[in-house]
């Protein structure tokens, strides 16, 4: 595990404060700086890029390297113990699932790492919880609704939610109102087509349009 590593609750800390992390999956390598730029250019500071990205190791190991001190980069899809140790030892500086599992919990409790499980029900977010969870990935968020996310949140106050899955530019001030502290995310802003043509640009503006609705403390 490198050892520049920040500790879990320094990255929680950033994500209350950011509100906004983008989910990068499937991008190359020779396109990744190019597109990190483009996102820090929206003002967000929080890169995910998700395990089953080819290369991904390698493409972590480079945004740590080039955007250090710049943008705080983690590793998303993380669904085992072993692509945990990875992502971390790529230089990963917080872990996302799509899913409850202890052990990657525990893994990360350990050794100081922030890891937001996903969870869609009181039992997946209490257990995760636990576990010692202490922000846990709404997934899929807009599949599940805003009603049924402040439903949860009213007997579930003392773990932190991120809303990931179908958050809209116009609909993101809503999922703070249901009880959510940040959102992720990910095709909706960092759409395909943009990156297959290299419009930059294209990506800044897309990221901005949620920037400019999410108000900071």
């Amino acid at each position: 595990m490198a050892d520049d590593f920040m500790r879990a609750e320094q990255i929680y800390k950033i994500i209350r404060q950011e509100k906004i992390i983008v989910i990068v999956r499937g991008v190359d390598k020779g396109r990744i700086l190019n597109l990190a730029e483009a996102v820090l250019a929206a003002g967000v500071k929080m890169l995910e890029v998700t395990c089953n990205t080819e290369g991904v190791f390698e493409i972590l190991e480079l945004l740590n390297e080039k955007m250090a001190g710049k943008m705080v980069i983690g590793a998303g899809t993380v669904i085992t113990k072993d692509l945990c140790k990875k992502a971390l030892n790529a230089g990963a500086k917080y872990i996302i699932a799509p899913d409850v599992n202890p052990e990657v919990i525990a893994y990360c409790v350990k050794h100081n790492i922030a890891v937001l499980p996903g969870a869609a029900t009181a039992t997946e977010i209490l257990t995760a919880k636990r576990c010692g969870a202490k922000m846990v990935k709404i997934f899929p968020a807009a599949a599940l609704g805003l009603d049924y996310i402040k439903q949860l949140r009213g007997p579930i106050d003392n773990v932190d939610f991120v809303a990931v899955g179908g958050v809209r530019p116009e609909t993101l001030g809503d999922f703070f109102a249901a009880g959510c502290i940040a959102i992720g995310i990910g095709e909706s802003a960092v759409k395909k087509e943009f990156v297959e043509k290299g419009d930059w640009q294209a990506i800044t503006e897309n990221v901005n349009k949620y920037v400019k609705n999410c108000i900071k403390p």
